[in-house]
Parts: C-alpha cells; structure tokens; sequence
C-alpha cells in the first residue's frame, strides 16, 4: 500500500513538474523573443527535451537528493520546501492571512490523499486506466498500421543502415524506424518529380539525424501516461512544430536547395496529403515531412504550414545553436530540478508549524473566552 502511494505522489509530482515548466517556459520563450532569439529554433528544441528528460526523472533525482541528505552530504538548511518557505514568509509578516485558513491550504494534500483514499479516488483510478487503456489501443493501432504500411512497400534504395521505400498507400513522404534499422517512405507518384523527391529526402534524412523519429516515438509512448495532462499535449505540439522549423532550417543552409522549390514542395505535398483519406491519414508513430489533418485539427496543420513557410522565406541563420543551448539549459534544468524538491511533501513538524498551530490554538481560546482585556484598560 506504501508503494503505491508513493509511486501514485510521485506520479502526481511529475504531473505538477510538468504543468510549472510549461508556464516558466511560455514566460521564457517570450522573454527569448523580445531578446531577439525567436529564430534560434534548433536550441529551443534541445532546451525543451533536455527539459523533458528532467521533469521525467525528476522522482529519481528527489530520490538521490534525500539519501544524499540522510547520509549528510547535503545540509538541511540547503533544501527547500515550497510549503515551509510559505509558512516562514508569512511568520515573517510578509502577507496577511487567517491563520487557520492558512493550515487548511498548507494541509491540502494531506487532506486530498485522505479523499483520493476513498470512492473519489477509486473514480480518478478508474478514469486513469480507461484513458490509458484507450491512448494504449490506439498506439498499438498505430504500430500495427505503420507495420502494414512498410510490409506493402518495398526497397528502392539503401544508404548505410537507412531504408529508402516506395508505397503506392501514402501520399506524404515520412521517416520512422525499426529495431535495426531507419527507414523513410515515399510516395511512388514522387519519382515523377525530382525537385521534390530530393527535397523529402533531404528533409527526412536530416529528421533521422536529429533524432526526432526516436523522440516522436517515445512520446507516443508517454502520452497514454499523460493524455489527461494539457500541459503534455501542448508541450508536445511545440516540440513538434520546433523540430519542423529547425529541420527546415538546416536543409535550407546547405547548397543546392532553393526556398521557391522548397515552399513549393511543401504546398504540393500538402496538397496530395489532403486528398481522400488514405492509409497515412491515421496518426502514426513516424515524423512526416507536412502534417495534413482534416476537420477539428486542419486549421492547426494549416497554421503550422504557414508559420514554417514563413520563417523559410525569412531565412534568418541560426549561429552556435550548440553554445545558445548549453548557456540556457544549465539554469532552466536547475529551476526544474530545484522546484521537484520545494514540491516534495513537508516534516511532519517543525518550529514554523509549532509556531502557527499555536497561533491557531490562542485563537480559538480567544474566540471561546472572549477577548483578553490589556493591563492599561480601566479596572486595571
């Protein structure tokens, strides 16, 4: 029972984790935009899966940080406590509050554990695994379909451990993966076009080279863990709409490739994409080289499609994407890092808390005897 209350809070904590960095990172990137960095597109997606990564295992760096404190490599006075920094602020005078209100918010999540002890929480495990049972089936689905799709294709080509293929069921080009090897489909009706066949290729051999159809698989992966979290589905849209932009950017900075043909290639694809739905319109774990949804999320592919043509026309070079990186990411995985301890539940007592529950206590002594009359009141 212990196990699995504390894998249910660490659950919860990554959870919360990832809803925080979602909102520093909307205050961040404004801030990078204002500082003139909007384009620096390639760090911006390698600061947002390092920033990932962190949230992921931050369980096991709270872990490491607590043995790290009982064996006393760490000194108490260097870790923080979200709920003991707010109670110290409010000793100090820094905001005015009831005091039992206080206690009642400091004490939320002990009181939310009782309820979720109980039918409520009973409900919210059942709701977990229905939505896990369904985000797991269409990911399984999705396998199967992407299956389907190589096995009717066949090799045109190889290039290392890199499989080039030619099927006759998808009209948009995309890249994916097995256990051995790397593979990117084609659509057979692209050989007739050779501008835009070196174009898709170009786009997704450079996908395989980034790494983007390992990360689009292991977030298909997470997602039936995470579906009910907001932050995790627009966490994932920007990182997908980064990888596209960034991709973009690092064809367009080699020779042979003109921005006119490659906007163009990119509005036929689109085009032969959103033709009668064919076996590639299911979402599959694979990054394709233009997203052509249909009906709720057309307007979205629509947008992205734009966004990219833009920044391709606008060509603005990206310089030391590697260096802009490594300055922004040490201080934004601290922060991370730093706020998966201050949301770590806190001692059961300490000299704040004995502090406020004797506040508490003189008060409702107060509110039960009257009010204490002061020495210099007449009669005295």
């Amino acid at each position: 029972m212990t196990n699995a209350s504390t894998l249910f809070g660490a659950y919860i904590e990554v959870n919360a984790l990832l809803v925080f960095t979602c909102l520093v990172w909307a205050v961040f990137a404004r801030i990078l935009n204002i500082a003139g960095l909007g384009h620096a597109v390639t760090a911006r997606l390698r600061l947002l899966r390092t920033i990932f990564l962190a949230v992921i295992v931050s369980p096991l760096f709270v872990a490491l940080f607590s043995m790290a404190m009982q064996a006393g490599y760490v000194a108490p006075e260097n870790s923080v406590n979200l709920t003991d920094f707010v109670l110290s602020q409010y000793l100090q005078g820094r905001f005015e509050m009831n005091p039992a209100d206080l206690e009642r918010l400091l004490g939320f999540r002990g009181d939310l554990a009782q309820v979720m002890a109980g039918p409520v929480g009973q409900g919210v495990a059942v709701f977990l695994a229905l939505g896990f049972t369904l985000f797991a089936a269409r990911l399984v689905l999705s396998f199967a379909r992407l299956r389907r799709i190589i096995t009717e294709s066949y090799v045109w080509r190889r290039i290392g451990q890199v499989e080039l293929r030619l099927s006759d069921a998808v009209s948009v080009p995309f890249s994916t993966r097995g256990f051995r090897s790397r593979i990117v489909v084609l659509p057979s009706a692209m050989l007739a076009r050779e501008a835009d066949l070196k174009i898709a290729l170009g786009h997704e051999l450079q996908h395989l080279r980034q790494g983007d159809v390992e990360w689009e698989i292991a977030l298909g992966l997470i997602q039936p863990f995470l579906f009910w979290n907001p932050a995790f589905h627009l966490w994932k849209r920007q990182v997908e709409e980064l990888r596209e932009l960034s991709c973009d950017r690092q064809i367009l900075m080699r020779r042979g490739y003109s921005v006119a043909e490659y906007c163009d290639c990119l509005l036929r694809v689109c085009h032969d994409g959103l033709r009668p739905r064919r076996l590639i319109a299911v979402e599959l774990p694979a990054v394709a080289l233009v997203r052509t949804e249909g009906g709720l999320f057309g307007g979205r592919a629509a947008a992205l499609l734009k966004r990219r043509m833009i920044r391709v026309i606008e060509g603005r070079a990206e310089r030391n994407p590697t260096l802009v990186f490594a300055v922004l990411a040490a201080p934004f995985v601290a922060i991370t890092l730093t706020a998966a301890i201050a949301i770590q539940k806190p001692g059961d007592w300490s000299q704040d808390r004995i502090m406020l529950s004797t506040i508490i206590n003189l008060e409702r002594l107060q509110a039960v005897n009257g009010p204490v009359p002061s020495f210099g009141s007449p009669g005295y």
